[in-house]
Parts: C-alpha cells; structure tokens; sequence
C-alpha cells in the first residue's frame, strides 16, 4: 500500500491533483475553526462537499462510488486542534489507492 501526500498551503485553496488515472479538484476551506474538504471534477462540478478533516477513518469510506481510494488525515496537534495556519505544516492530507 502506497501513500501519497497531498501537497498543501496553510490557506484556503483549490488544487487539482491526479488520484488514480483521474484528475481531481480539491477544495479546502476552513470554517467554524475546522478544516473541511470538498471534491469537484476538473470542470468543478461537485462530487463530494463538506467532508471534515478529522483523524480516524478514511475521509473517503462512504463515497467509493465517487472516488475509489482512501483519504487520511494527520493531526499533530495536541488534542488534534484545527487552527487557519495548520494546514500543510501541522495538518497533512494522505491518498491511498487501496
């Protein structure tokens, strides 16, 4: 099994990045002192929309009929607090394929 991090910025932010064979649009919005994620096509139509990034299970368990693979978190703050400027320097995003 093989991870792949998802390169990210300590704001708000839109990228697209390849997960598979598929190009993808990751939307990353912080809110209500929380990370949350969002998954458009290239075209930014909308697949999946409010996922939190929280540690635990895979992000993408209930949505393999959209997007196959597994979504991981890593949180090293202590008691996993979510701050704006956390995001890809103390909050990491990871794809799996399998």
């Amino acid at each position: 099994m093989a991870y792949f991090n998802i390169p990210l910025t300590s704001n708000n932010q839109k990228l697209n990045v390849v997960l598979g064979s598929t190009t993808y649009k990751l939307r990353l919005i912080y809110r209500s002192q929380k990370w949350f994620l969002d998954i458009l096509d290239t075209a930014e139509n909308p697949l999946v929309l409010g996922i939190p990034m929280v540690m635990g299970d895979d992000l993408l368990v209930q949505h393999q009929h959209v997007l196959p693979g597994s979504l991981y978190v890593v949180n090293v703050n202590d008691s996993e607090a979510q701050n704006f400027s956390d995001l890809g320097d103390k909050i990491t995003l990871y794809w799996s394929d399998s």
